[in-house]
């Protein structure tokens, strides 16, 4: 096994390796990931909650875009140096006391750009939290 293989231990490696501190301190793990989806978990921190016990919308942001790294992973097919071009986030109920689940996926892989889409959910409910979606360069390692 390559080190460059999206395997889960890979992946969860990356994740601890790449980031900036501040993203470390949401605690993510990848729980699972295929060509088709990401899956990610936030664990719930009442340190990442706002007034009234909501996850704030800058952590639910910060794992939508996080996520996004590892969907262009699965699009490229392998780690490479991407970054953020444009993220959109629709927010539609809150989170309220619950992980934070995040599932994404490529839209579509271009040659430099990659589309995508992260949904997240909190754990046990499939009612969707937020809905993001992203463009994302890819820089180097293609």
């Amino acid at each position: 096994m390559s080190d460059n293989e999206l395997t889960l231990e890979n992946c969860n490696a990356r994740l601890q390796e790449i980031f900036a501190p501040f993203i470390q301190t949401l605690n993510l793990k990848i729980e699972s990931i295929d060509d088709q989806q990401i899956v990610m978990r936030m664990p719930f921190d009442e340190d990442l909650c706002r007034v009234g016990g909501i996850v704030c919308g800058q952590s639910l942001m910060s794992l939508i875009d996080t996520c996004m790294v590892f969907v262009c992973y699965t699009g490229i097919g392998g780690f490479a140096e991407v970054t953020t071009v444009s993220q959109n986030s629709s927010f539609m109920r809150p989170a309220i006391a619950a992980d934070v689940i995040a599932r994404g996926r490529v839209v579509k892989a271009g040659r430099y750009l990659i589309f995508g889409e992260v949904t997240l959910t909190m754990e046990g409910d499939e009612r969707v939290v937020c809905q993001g979606t992203s463009t994302y360069a890819v820089l180097a390692g293609r």
